[in-house]
């Protein structure tokens, strides 16, 4: 039981495929402690290891913030696929024993929306390594347009446009199309002398999706430098990710804005600037990172309002620690 008197604390965990990130807050806002820790996405680990790295992160910024386990007032827990019930259910299992009714789970792309909202309704557009549009009104409705996985959907993501690459390559070493500096670029990228060299890294890969989604990289460094074939694949891809936010708001039929995530759209990238530039949509591109956001989370499904107080306070602290630890 909390005493009236207590410091109040907030955890937020922003699970992911490659890295988890965890902090916590206090209830003015300031972060405290940004720790990472390995993946905790439920479909590509077991769930004993998730179960095992959610609870060391857990405690990690719990005990590096002199927080005791029942001064932390909300614990937001976002991992992909969470939303679902044998996922939320074994999460559940594994901590609401302990937490209770503080304990809020959610999928991450939660964690990524109020990155950009504060808290607040609108959209999310995701392209990373995969590609999804997810939208939550003011009601509390949820719509989600793709993120169907890399054999039938992932349009625009990192993937997708690593794929098209080497096609691009392939088709130039046929005859097929026109050249592009892509093909050096991809030699030199995966160390080879011939493009049909190509096929056994590709496919022999341990990871062939991660692997050529890295690759969306070089289309960017390729149209930089000018290259047409390089710019006509950003383009698709603009386009395609123009059409799942599209898709998206007319499903949830309020004028909320986009909030931009994932590696594709949360750098500094041609594809971003590309995509901003015909959005006929509010767009926003986060200040803060998603963990931040999964604070936002475990603050406003308290019924607590992050005014921009708190706002700029989640923002300068978390900043401070990213810069200096992360």
């Amino acid at each position: 039981m909390q005493s009236s008197n207590a410091e109040k604390w907030f955890i937020g965990i922003d699970g992911g495929g490659s890295k988890t990130r965890a902090a916590i807050c206090n209830e003015t806002g300031e972060v405290r402690v940004i720790v990472v820790g390995e993946s905790s996405n439920p479909l590509s680990r077991s769930w004993g290891d998730v179960e095992a790295t959610l609870r060391q992160l857990i405690d990690a910024v719990r005990i590096k913030a002199g927080a005791r386990e029942e001064e932390v007032a909300g614990l937001f827990i976002g991992l992909g696929g969470a939303d679902r019930p044998q996922i939320k259910e074994r999460i559940q299992h594994a901590f609401a024993e302990e937490w209770g009714e503080r304990l809020l789970i959610d999928n991450d792309v939660i964690a990524a929306l109020y990155a950009g909202t504060w808290g607040q309704p609108g959209v999310v557009l995701l392209a990373g390594t995969g590609s999804i549009a997810c939208a939550f009104s003011k009601d509390g409705a949820r719509h989600r347009v793709g993120g169907w996985g890399y054999l039938v959907g992932d349009e625009g993501s990192g993937f997708d446009l690593g794929k098209k690459a080497a096609i691009a390559v392939l088709r130039e070493y046929d005859g097929r199309s026109e050249s592009t500096v892509l093909t050096r670029m991809f030699m030199d990228h995966y160390g080879v002398e011939r493009p049909d060299e190509l096929i056994n890294l590709i496919y022999g890969g341990s990871n062939p999706r991660m692997e050529l989604a890295k690759t969306s990289q070089l289309v960017e460094q390729a149209a930089t430098l000018g290259d047409a074939v390089a710019n006509a694949l950003i383009m698709q891809a603009v386009e395609d990710l123009l059409e799942l936010a599209d898709a998206c708001l007319q499903k949830v039929q309020e004028p909320v804005p986009v909030v931009l995530a994932g590696g594709l759209l949360t750098a500094g990238t041609n594809l971003r600037e590309q995509l901003v530039a015909r959005a006929s949509f509010q767009t926003v591109i986060p200040t803060v990172s998603p963990v931040v956001g999964a604070l936002v989370a475990a603050i406003t499904r308290l019924g607590l309002a992050v005014d921009d107080k708190m706002a700029e306070q989640l923002r300068v602290s978390a900043a401070v620690l990213e810069k200096s630890h992360i």
